[in-house]
């Protein structure tokens, strides 16, 4: 008979190494998770000094360990400096959150209130659809290269891919109209639709190790849009509203990241409030 283990020891994070990327919006979010429960947290940003003002006020905020390091998620060569770094120093990894990505866009057709979705098609320039493509999807794929190999060493880790309700269903379009924002364009979409798949690929070759790898699509989360916008947006959800940053994105985080999901793999959890259930 298997053991009983009290839920608060299946989400204890004490002592493990955690690397989170892109230290803003919804990467602080799952760094401070983290930290809170006790891992010792490397976050990421494009340049140095950014990053260790974003780890010197989450270890202010947490109490915690915390360390900034630079990382161009598209470079592999910099993501195996910062790899090797963390094993050097702390002797593993135990939780990736591939969380940093984007998106490019040079032209914005001048009638995208009245028609927002062919213009971008016609007018979308192929050098920023392969930025967007390597930010958001490429970057997955070389963050799971290069530590899977020290986490198949311990035979334990976490990983989890930060993807998108836009990997899921088209955007509404409907949003838009009198916000003043530009609509996402299709290769965001599709590369998250790419990390959702990337994930269910990568977690069942992996499993066998026992790294649990998994993804996260969010809805979106207010961060102060245009007032029109989030009326357009908090119409389509069944919640009535935008996702919080600091709160609603923090127990799943929380869950993939421990113990709790260890019967979990190739999972894509979606938090958006019923947005996609519809």
């Amino acid at each position: 008979m298997t053991a009983k283990v009290k839920v608060q020891q299946l989400f204890d994070l004490t002592g493990k190494v955690a690397l989170v990327t892109g230290g803003n919006n919804l990467g602080y979010d799952a760094a401070e998770t983290l930290a809170e429960l006790g891992a010792i947290v490397v976050i990421t940003r494009r340049e140095q000094e950014a990053a260790a003002r974003t780890a010197a006020q989450l270890a202010q905020e947490t109490g915690a360990e915390v360390a900034g390091a630079a990382l161009e998620v598209t470079d592999e060569a910099s993501w195996k400096a910062v790899v090797e770094d963390i094993v050097a120093k702390y002797g593993r990894i135990d939780i990736l959150i591939n969380n940093a990505g984007g998106r490019k866009v040079s032209v914005i057709p001048e009638t995208v209130e009245d028609d927002p979705s062919f213009e971008f098609l016609e007018t979308r320039l192929l050098e920023d659809w392969k930025y967007t493509m390597d930010a958001n999807l490429t970057s997955v794929f070389l963050g799971c290269r290069t530590v899977a190999p020290h986490m198949k060493g311990a035979r334990s880790g976490k990983i989890i891919n930060m993807a998108s309700i836009d990997g899921i269903v088209g955007r509404d379009l409907r949003i838009y109209p009198g916000s003043g924002l530009s609509p996402t364009v299709p290769d965001y979409l599709a590369s998250k639709a790419g990390v959702i798949n990337l994930t269910k690929g990568i977690g069942v070759s992996l499993a066998p190790f026992g790294i649990y790898v998994n993804a996260i699509s969010p809805g979106g989360f207010y961060r102060e849009q245009p007032d029109k916008f989030v009326e357009n947006y908090t119409r389509l959800v069944p919640l009535g509203r935008m996702g919080r940053d600091r709160i609603d994105l923090k127990g799943s985080i929380a869950y993939l990241a421990s113990s709790a999901s260890d019967y979990t793999v190739g999972h894509n959890l979606v938090i958006d409030g019923g947005l996609t259930s519809w």
